[in-house]
């Protein structure tokens, strides 16, 4: 029997993921930015335009058309791991 002991483990998880999603407007905001700044090295800014590119391409590691919502999803992973590079590659004076 699996019986969760914390009455507010639910709850916990909804505020969890309502935090995420309050900061997804301010992390698109700081990944705008430093696409535009000089200072973050180019290879980064490549990266997360070659990610955008396989987003947007109609060829995937895993077709959309034969798993739809895991080829969906691994387009969404590929996006969100190239951004997080993006931030956590920069220079912390422009992160900031």
């Amino acid at each position: 029997m699996s019986e969760n002991k914390d009455p507010y483990s639910k709850l916990k998880k909804q505020l969890y993921l309502a935090r995420i999603i309050f900061h997804i407007p301010n992390f698109i905001k700081l990944s705008l930015r430093l696409l535009k700044d000089r200072k973050v090295p180019f290879y980064l800014k490549l990266l997360v335009y070659g990610a955008i590119a396989y987003v947007l391409s109609p060829y995937d590691l895993i077709p959309d058309y034969l798993v739809p919502f895991l080829g969906f999803f691994e387009d969404i992973i590929i996006g969100i791991l190239c951004l997080i590079g993006l931030v956590k590659g920069s220079p912390p004076e422009v992160v900031a």
